[in-house]
């Protein structure tokens, strides 16, 4: 039950007690190719499976010493009794069980000293517990009976003072707030407690700590267990909850939890207690689904049963799974000859998310439920998951063998609507939300122009070209993201941490929309003037996700005083610029138009007054807020516009003659991006070529 709030934490620094003589402040990664692109050896003996854990902990343990925090992090990620960095230990834990450097446990030994000893402040909350595993640790290798006194007299108070709660989960933003807390209510808190409780009655010899570990793992399987998939939801909000497929909703994050924590649980269960044979059992079952269920790339996907061929990898949850499979097949649970080749895949998988200096990637980050990560992505608890999976892999001391995986390429084509959740109103704007990407969303009438509801203002559709956004509300303008780099970067943009404005190694906001229709949006005529529609009700729904186009349709209910709507869907295509528009509209006080803004000092370019099938009106100019060359073009269909192309100061716009049936496209080629196109005589061509496509 994480916080899962995201803030801009640049400026936090914390002190971390960890040895001088191994850590030293490491310098941010770079977006970079992973280390196994580099090279298509797979490491698989336990050394060469060593060495590159010990490369991920010391650039995960350096960058901690430095005080730097993850983008895209949460506000308890600092916290060093919380559970983002207690998972990072427990890595830590089996990584000092079979280092050569005593470093890696003199680390944990230091937390636990600058902590003392201490677990975190939430009583009966899990995820405050699970540092308590590497106090265990520390206690057996020389910090002694008082590095577990705390845990020990905490988890005394809580037998002591059972909670009483149900497990069904609340909406984080309910203000009631979320109660089931008190128990192990949701499937990452497998992980977190039990197997301090159980280790605890281990070093005891008190059995009471491991009955109440068991009796309440009983309680969560029984009722987030799908004995169906054979897996787990996250919480009792999925339930009833489906992906865009009609799937169940399984996060990989949260089974991935619940696989590893089994894992570290049975081993501290004698054989032929019952409480063991249930949890093998769960573990046996969910192994089977899992390797099922396994990308042809090695990844599990955020959504376990979305559609592989448009998940993107996902190393956390898939870290937690090879930890699994390795364990188990060392443990004798699972046939080897069976489950070897997709922990081969897995493993893989997570050494191509390695980057050259150690940083690991494509973690996603905090939430609780599936999300879109990219390669820069990393977390503190995902570096746990890799360590996990590396020591449980070196332990196996696999025979090299041939890559078993399929690659597939990036899928840059993404439609993307990130809404905010939980947000409070500060300033004029919601500040330390969440976000979720959405499917399908009605935006709320309380929502207002800039008040940071939804990343970047509204919908987003992307290309490996180019990318633009639709404002969400009464503006419904349409605006331009120039890209420098093919890969997908809406899903990452415009949630608080950073300024698109600003120039970035993928590109930025390269245009300035004012009051008109900016580029391509849909408008009405009114008074001889392109306008803005004005406030309406507006529903969004992502029809297409990849691999080959995304697709979105926009809903407007009752502008021009109620009377007048307009349904508008967008399609683009991998490798094109270019958007495709269709639209049918009912009622307006005008007709409905599209066009361009026209910004001072630009070339018109229009195309010959006879064309055949598709016509354009396009700019050329120094119009870019990068200051330098951008194109932006609009295609249409002569016979559908009535009197072609009109200029009423500020925009060049079409009228359509039939509101019913509205078909156009748009596109820009910016001098930055992979187009090509770097000055007017290019953008003739490029004009010329979208025509000619079009045309086909």
């Amino acid at each position: 039950m994480k916080s899962i709030l995201k803030v801009t934490l640049a400026g936090a620094a914390f002190l971390s007690a960890f040895s001088p003589l191994m850590l030293s402040a490491a310098t941010p990664a770079k977006p970079a190719q992973s280390a196994a692109t580099k090279s298509a050896a797979i490491p698989y003996r336990p050394t060469e499976v060593m060495a590159l854990a010990e490369k991920v902990a010391d650039w995960q343990l350096a960058n901690m010493a430095g005080g730097s925090v993850p983008g895209n992090a949460s506000p308890d990620t600092p916290d060093k009794t919380g559970w983002v960095q207690g998972a990072l230990f427990v890595g830590l834990i089996e990584l000092a069980n079979r280092s050569d450097n005593p470093a890696y446990g003199r680390a944990i030994i230091s937390r636990g000293e600058a902590n003392r000893w201490q677990l975190g402040r939430r009583f009966y909350h899990a995820d405050e517990h699970v540092i308590g595993q590497s106090y265990l640790w520390a206690s057996k290798h020389g910090a002694g009976p008082q590095a577990i006194a705390p845990l020990k007299e905490r988890f005394d108070r809580i037998l002591a003072f059972p909670p009483t709660v149900g497990l069904e989960h609340r909406e984080y933003y309910d203000p009631r707030g979320v109660d089931c807390d008190q128990r192990w209510c949701w499937a990452d808190a497998i992980f977190m407690a039990p197997a301090a409780w159980l280790e605890l009655s281990q070093i005891t010899g008190d059995p009471k700590y491991a009955n109440y570990a068991k009796t309440e793992f009983t309680a969560v399987t029984e009722y987030l267990y799908d004995k169906d998939e054979h897996l787990y939801y996250r919480d009792s909000r999925f339930f009833n909850r489906r992906g865009p497929n009609g799937e169940k909703v399984f996060w990989s994050r949260g089974d991935g939890w619940v696989l590893a924590g089994l894992a570290r649980m049975i081993p501290l269960l004698p054989q032929g207690d019952p409480g063991r044979a249930e949890m093998e059992k769960v573990f046996k079952e969910m192994s089977a689904k899992l390797i099922a269920i396994q990308k042809a790339d090695g990844y599990w996907s955020p959504s376990l049963l979305s559609d592989p061929t448009k998940s993107l990898p996902e190393s956390s949850g898939t870290g937690f799974y090879t930890y699994g499979l390795a364990w188990g097949i060392k443990a004798g649970l699972l046939d080897r000859k069976t489950y070897e080749p997709a922990l081969r895949k897995g493993w893989t998988a997570l050494t191509r998310a390695v980057h050259s200096d150690g940083k690991f990637g494509y973690v996603q980050p905090v939430s609780d439920r599936p999300e879109n990560v990219s390669f820069d992505d990393t977390q503190f608890y995902g570096v746990g998951a890799f360590l996990l999976a590396a020591t449980a892999v070196a332990d196996l001391d696999l025979k090299p063998g041939k890559d078993l995986t399929v690659q597939s390429p990036p899928v840059p084509v993404q439609a993307v609507l990130n809404v905010q959740d939980g947000g409070v109103l500060e300033n004029g704007r919601l500040q330390r939300g969440v976000f979720h990407l959405q499917k399908q969303y009605t935006v709320p009438d309380g929502h207002f122009v800039h008040d940071g509801l939804m990343a970047f203002e509204g919908l987003g559709w992307e290309s490996d070209l180019m990318a633009y956004r639709l404002y969400l509300d009464e503006r419904m303008a349409i605006d331009i993201f120039g890209k420098k780099t093919p890969g997908p970067v809406l899903h990452t943009i415009g949630q608080g941490v950073d300024n698109y404005h600003d120039m970035a190694p993928w590109g930025m906001d390269i245009f300035k929309v004012g009051e008109t229709v900016g580029m391509g949006g849909v408008g009405v005529l009114r008074g001889g003037k392109a306008t803005q529609i004005g406030k309406s009700t507006i529903s969004v729904k992502i029809i297409d996700n990849g691999p080959a186009q995304a697709v979105a349709e926009v809903e407007a209910k009752g502008f021009d005083n109620g009377a007048s709507n307009l349904t508008t869907r967008f399609a683009i295509k991998n490798g094109s610029a270019l958007t495709h528009v269709s639209a049918k509209g009912q009622a307006a006080s005008g007709p409905f138009v599209t066009g361009l803004i026209k910004h001072d000092g630009v070339t018109v370019l229009t195309s010959a007054p006879d064309a055949k099938g598709w016509a354009y009106v396009a700019t050329w100019g120094q119009q870019s807020l990068a200051n330098d060359g951008l194109g932006i073009a609009l295609f249409y269909k002569p016979d559908t516009v009535a009197g072609g192309v009109q200029d009423d100061g500020v925009s060049l716009y079409v009228s359509f003659k039939d509101p019913a049936a509205i078909n156009y496209a748009f596109g820009a080629a910016w001098v930055q991006d992979q187009q090509g196109v770097r000055d007017l005589d290019g953008f003739r061509k490029w004009l010329d070529t979208q025509s000619l496509n079009l045309n086909k």
